[in-house]
């Protein structure tokens, strides 16, 4: 349900910057698509239409009015497919979450194009976004991350490995499991989703704090029962809880350095769902490993896909 919500609200969102696009100038428009393959998932559910297979359910509505729409996975190298279109192109689609790196020389290769949309949150994989669609998944982000916080807070996931290999020692979860209730959560940023985060965490009694470059309007900071802090190196010592919520920007990759995790609490739990790039990688390995961080969570790593061998495994 929350995946179908999600798309259904790309799509409605999509629609305006396409149809500006396409009426823009006269004639059949090519439209290229970069999404992650299905496969028997996307047969399952019709309505995960973030992949290859169902190409975001707007087939249909572009076919319809004399264009052409192309949807191809394959992204990286001189011979892959969006290469073989991105010179005729009039409009990429690209995510987030496959993204397809649209370097300054792609965009100079694409002499026809005339719209780079992002369907989600975050353009960072574009050296110049014309469109983004920012509100379509705010919800599922905000929801991901309290589950992050409840799975590492709860230690549940060796109760699980556990439960699944037949073993049975209640006193190696237990020694780690703890209560939300009146520990600290801060969270880096109070946009969109930092917001809905910080209501979702008020029934539960925390202390909720929170960092961000514009205070929150003061009648809903009280309504969230949040703190502002202006000073990030001040408020991540109080943290029991470390939420990210910022954009990767210049000024912010790498910024959780060794230096920056040292500041925080031993055993600070730390949920990142913006961007894999904004943490040192192997510095959480290995805060992780000492067990300065008791658990780190997210849906974003960097590069992505993740290789193998990545530090984070």
């Amino acid at each position: 349900m929350a995946m179908r919500n999600a798309t259904q609200q790309v799509i409605r969102a999509l629609e305006p910057s396409l149809t500006r696009s396409l009426h823009a100038s006269p004639g059949s428009k090519k439209i290229v698509g970069v999404f992650y393959k299905g496969g028997e998932y996307a047969v399952q559910n019709p309505n995960f239409v973030g992949c290859v297979e169902n190409a975001l359910g707007i087939r249909s509505w572009l076919e319809s009015q004399g264009h052409q729409y192309i949807v191809t996975d394959d992204k990286d190298g001189p011979s892959c497919e969006l290469e073989k279109h991105i010179a005729d192109a009039h409009v990429l689609i690209t995510t987030p979450f496959h993204p397809a790196y649209v370097s300054a020389d792609r965009i100079r290769r694409g002499k026809n194009l005339e719209l780079l949309l992002t369907a989600g949150i975050g353009s960072d994989h574009i050296d110049l976004p014309v469109a983004e669609v920012t509100g379509s998944n705010t919800v599922s982000v905000a929801e991901d991350q309290l589950m992050r916080i409840l799975v590492l807070m709860r230690n549940f996931i060796p109760g699980h490995r556990q439960a699944i290999s037949g073993e049975w020692d209640l006193a190696g979860i237990a020694h780690r499991a703890y209560d939300l209730e009146g520990k600290t959560v801060g969270t880096v940023g109070a946009g969109r989703i930092g917001k809905l985060l910080l209501q979702r965490l008020k029934p539960f009694g925390c202390n909720l704090l929170y960092h961000d470059r514009l205070r929150i309007d003061a009648a809903l900071e009280e309504e969230l029962g949040a703190t502002f802090e202006e000073d990030l190196d001040a408020m991540l010592p109080k943290c029991d809880v470390v939420v990210l919520n910022m954009p990767l920007t210049e000024k912010t990759k790498g910024m959780f350095s060794k230096e920056k995790i040292a500041k925080m609490k031993k055993g600070v739990i730390i949920v990142n769902n913006a961007r894999g790039a904004i943490m040192d990688t192997q510095a959480v390995a290995d805060a992780c490993k000492t067990g300065h961080i008791a658990g780190y969570g997210g849906d974003v790593w960097y590069p992505q896909p993740a290789p193998k061998d990545h530090p984070w495994r």
